[in-house]
Parts: structure tokens; C-alpha cells; sequence
């Protein structure tokens, strides 16, 4: 598992460059506000084969 702090555009790039291209879409679909913390992980499926799954952790999202 793999955890970003994301505070600008230019994290989000670098976080997109970590992760690959490939993954783009689905990280920027994630980061809607900074700062967030971007969460990744990582599995290799048998059926679906290797795999990144995205979560993101916002400052609204703590009560």
C-alpha cells in the first residue's frame, strides 16, 4: 500500500508518474480537492492480472 500526500497539481503529476500513466484516469478521479491523501494498492489478480485500486482521504472527510 502505497499513501501520497497530495497538495497542488504539481504532487498530482508526480503522483501519476509514480503510479504509471496507465492509471491516470483513475487517480484523477479520485483527487477532487487539495490536500488530499491519495492511497494506492497494489494486487495482482488472477483474472483481472496487476492492479492499482485508488482511494483518496480528504480534510471533510474527519468530523
Amino acid at each position: 500500500m502505497e499513501k501520497m500526500l497530495i497538495k497542488n497539481n504539481q504532487d498530482l503529476k508526480g503522483a501519476i508518474n509514480f503510479f504509471g500513466m496507465q492509471w491516470k484516469k483513475e487517480i484523477k478521479d479520485e483527487i477532487k480537492t487539495f490536500p488530499s491523501i491519495l492511497v494506492g494498492l497494489y494486487a495482482n489478480d488472477i483474472e483481472f492480472g496487476e492492479i492499482y485500486r485508488f482511494t483518496a482521504v480528504e480534510i471533510s472527510d474527519f468530523h
